[in-house]
């Protein structure tokens, strides 16, 4: 690897994650659903205008909602927090563990990459997809 080829790094590719609960916590389930909470996050500026959570491997995804302020599209320098009550795929019970996936857009409409296997580099930079953690229901 010869780091003279390396151009520094000006932004950031779209990213999210999810922060609540942690990996491996116990969730209780509320009317068939489960409370997360994340944050997402693009660079030059643009502004994360949806994140998807998805509880079924991408069969089906829901969206949760952001709470961020009124900044121009092309103005948004900070995180984007993120949360939602998240329906149970169908025949989750309490016991079960469960994947719990997160998506982010932003306002240039740039999407996670779903593996990291498209985008690895030497370096590890900019490694944006998926965020994903599992969760024991109860």
């Amino acid at each position: 690897f010869d780091d003279k080829y390396a151009v520094s790094i000006q932004n950031q590719p779209v990213t999210s994650m999810v922060c609540d609960p942690l990996d491996g916590a116990s969730v209780q389930i509320v009317d068939n659903k489960i409370h997360l909470k994340g944050y997402a996050f693009s660079g030059a500026g643009a502004k994360i205008i949806r994140v998807d959570v998805t509880l079924d491997d991408g069969t089906t995804w829901h969206t949760a909602e952001l709470q961020q302020d009124d900044s121009p599209l092309n103005r948004c320098w900070s995180w984007s927090i993120w949360e939602g009550d998240i329906p149970l795929p169908e025949g989750a019970k309490a016991g079960d563990e469960v994947k719990v996936t997160c998506c982010a857009i932003d306002s240039n409409y740039n999407r996670q990459p779903e593996k990291v296997k498209n985008i690895w580099n030497l370096r590890g930079c900019l490694s944006n997809s998926w965020h994903s953690i599992s969760v024991n229901l109860k």
